[in-house]
């Protein structure tokens, strides 16, 4: 199975309208004005613009969560499911924004998006898995930022390249927001060289994660994109605690703005 983009009919011009809004929007975290890239609208369906990359067909969709203002993003699969045709054959279920917004040296970068561990979620001790990811454009590699569950706490990573992370932090005790939805904002600004590179992650407006001055893109990258989903890597391959694996988000928003020299 290829990589399928996967819609709703009739909600193509609702999705494209929603998706493209060019005001600008103030940023909380220091004043400054952005603009709008993307917005999802979850209670009109997926966008299909966005494509999917899971091992069936409704392994991705959406569905009724009060929590998450009425309508979320479903993400689900099985130990035993055939990802032989999913990217790179590796377990995943995620959808990937690549089609409509790009992550380019040069800019900074908001994203806000939640998400929601179902109750009675049975957390893996033995490996972790990634939740939310940028990931780089047209090459082989860890993403440049990965958030991930890491046995019983959230972890973030930041790097610049294929080789280990350049800053890893685990915080939270993800147990405890089952049930519940989790907002996350995300504050990036790549820079290959690291001089002005930024991430950093906040939890329910609470600062979880400050990478300054460290590499946080590959070289010259201009399409590093936006993943949500699990990416579970090391499922078929190493010793596991759970056998199926379901992921709740809301909607997600992206803006831009160009980079204002000497802030961090």
């Amino acid at each position: 199975m290829k990589n399928r983009l996967i819609g709703v009919a009739g909600v193509l011009v609702a999705a494209m309208a929603c998706s493209t809004v060019s005001h600008a929007w103030q940023s909380w975290h220091d004043g400054g004005a952005y603009t709008v890239l993307y917005r999802s609208a979850w209670r009109d369906g997926i966008d299909p613009r966005l494509t999917i990359q899971a091992p069936a067909p409704d392994s991705v969709s959406t569905v009724t969560m009060p929590q998450l203002k009425g309508v979320a993003l479903k993400t689900t699969m099985r130990r035993s499911d055939d990802f032989s045709a999913v990217a790179s054959g590796t377990p995943r279920a995620e959808i990937v924004f690549a089609p409509v917004v790009h992550f380019a040296v040069g800019k900074e970068y908001e994203v806000r998006w939640s998400t929601l561990i179902p109750a009675g979620y049975r957390f893996d001790t033995r490996q972790p898995e990634i939740i939310t990811q940028l990931h780089q454009g047209g090459a082989t590699g860890s993403p440049p930022f990965a958030l991930l569950l890491a046995g019983d706490q959230y972890q973030a990573d930041v790097r610049g390249g294929a080789s280990g992370a350049n800053r890893s932090v685990k915080f939270g005790a993800p147990a405890a927001d089952a049930g519940n939805a989790v907002n996350w904002v995300l504050h990036y600004r790549p820079d290959d060289q690291g001089t002005q590179a930024l991430t950093e992650l906040y939890k329910d407006g609470v600062r979880v994660l400050h990478s300054t001055g460290m590499v946080n893109a590959y070289p010259g990258d201009k399409d590093a994109y936006l993943k949500i989903g699990i990416y579970k890597w090391w499922w078929k391959t190493r010793p596991s605690d759970v056998s199926d694996r379901t992921m709740y988000y809301g909607n997600v928003e992206i803006a831009a703005r160009a980079v204002r020299r000497g802030s961090d």
